[in-house]
């Protein structure tokens, strides 16, 4: 699990690997994270989740990419 702190952007990022999501429970780290920050910070703040996909990822990034190229 990695987590960035960006709260003056309005944001903090958290990245999940595919057995972290099986175990974090999402909601009640979100309330943690959240829970630091001062209540006028707090309103104004996202925790956004980053999920690991089931896929091999060069196949979909290179399918992604030839799909970008052709809009082009």
């Amino acid at each position: 699990m990695e987590i960035y702190h960006k709260e003056d952007k309005g944001f903090i990022e958290v990245w999940l690997t595919n057995e972290e999501q099986e175990t974090c429970d999402r909601k009640e780290l979100t309330e943690l994270l959240l829970s630091n920050l001062t209540p006028k910070k707090r309103k104004k703040c996202k925790v956004i989740f980053f999920l690991s996909g089931k896929d091999e990822l060069y196949p979909n990034v290179e399918g992604l990419m030839l799909m970008n190229s052709r809009i082009i």
